[in-house]
């Protein structure tokens, strides 16, 4: 059975991504997180998603994109579109 949730190493090594990297990419909302008392906790189902964005993203079928620290974050007044 797959996990409900995963931590934040899960979900990094998952992503192939540093924690450091995943931790920037949830600081700016791109990947959810779920607070259970202190624990932070990720739904694999989110994760895949993320890279479903990106995997379009590269294709080109939309243009949504994926938001680092230096561009504004989805709901910032000021995102062009």
């Amino acid at each position: 059975m797959e996990p409900v949730l995963v931590d934040d190493d899960e979900a990094s090594r998952l992503l192939g991504i540093s924690r450091s990297k995943f931790h920037t990419l949830v600081a700016n909302g791109i990947i959810p997180r779920l607070k259970i008392g202190r624990s932070a906790r990720y739904r694999p189902a989110d994760l895949l998603a993320f890279t479903e964005r990106l995997r379009a993203d590269a294709a080109g079928e939309h243009d949504n994109r994926i938001w680092t620290p230096s561009t504004p974050a989805p709901s910032s007044p000021d995102r062009n579109l």
